[in-house]
């Protein structure tokens, strides 16, 4: 179980350099569905090397968030780009629920990536403003999200938010990654996957699993040291013919993630 903290910050929108958005929104910093891929806290450079048993709040996030939206012009804001939106923190304190009404007051467009059907309680608000929502969907299996995603919520009830979502007529997309070489790229993954967003109007990203060093030390748990060689040296380039060739049969719209 997470514990929780507050974190003082100078800023709670930044400027993007991902494709696609302008700019970023990250309410909370550390995440409690403690994945084992997650490169987080890599990127942080060790200032919160408790991940994910810890999880902080960003201070006065909506005040901030509503002072400074109003010296920005309007762009494409990620919720969230570092930490899942939706995660349990959310259901209580509701942030990003207040900046979702900031984001609609002020015409900034959102776009939002989750594991957690908990987006659904939002729906109001996003019908009324220019807003996609995408879902990571790494596996089917449960054995597959029991080792390395064990406190996010089970793909099924993702798959049914996302349908939700999609019949709601909100833009949907499924993030497939990442691909762990021997885990879920098998052909039979690949096209449930493809399937699901064929069913939901729902563009297909895919990513592969991005070995950073802490990472690698939270893999050491579920990966054989012999596999996590071949998994570093594996060539993508097949698999990813295999994805696009199954979304052009199946009528989806497909592309890396980065």
């Amino acid at each position: 179980m997470a514990t929780y903290s507050y974190a003082k910050c100078k800023s709670v929108i930044s400027k993007s350099r991902l494709p696609g958005l302008e700019y970023t929104f990250n309410p909370y910093v550390g995440c409690g569905h403690g994945c084992l891929y997650c490169y987080v806290p890599d990127l942080m450079r060790g200032r919160f090397d408790r991940w994910p048993a810890r999880v902080a709040v960003k201070e006065s996030v909506l005040e901030k968030l509503r002072s400074e939206i109003e010296r920005l012009k309007p762009g494409i804001v990620g919720i969230s780009t570092s930490t899942d939106p939706y995660q349990p923190l959310e259901a209580e304190l509701m942030i990003v629920r207040g900046a979702l009404e900031l984001f609609r007051d002020a015409k900034f467009p959102v776009s939002i990536q989750t594991k957690s059907p908990l987006v659904l309680r939002d729906l109001d608000l996003l019908r009324v403003m220019d807003a996609e929502v995408g879902f990571t969907i790494t596996s089917h299996n449960k054995e597959f999200r029991d080792i390395f995603e064990p406190g996010a919520p089970d793909p099924s009830s993702r798959l049914r938010a996302l349908e939700g979502l999609s019949e709601a007529g909100i833009r949907t997309w499924i993030f497939y990654g990442p691909i762990i070489p021997g885990f879920n790229d098998s052909e039979e993954e690949i096209c449930r996957i493809v399937g699901e967003a064929a069913r939901t109007r729902s563009k297909v990203l895919y990513d592969k699993i991005n070995l950073k060093p802490l990472v690698r030390l939270r893999l050491r748990s579920a990966i054989p040291e012999d596999n996590m060689r071949a998994i570093s040296l594996f060539d993508y380039g097949e698999l990813y013919r295999k994805i696009e060739k199954c979304c052009i049969e199946r009528g989806v719209s497909c592309s890396p993630a980065f």
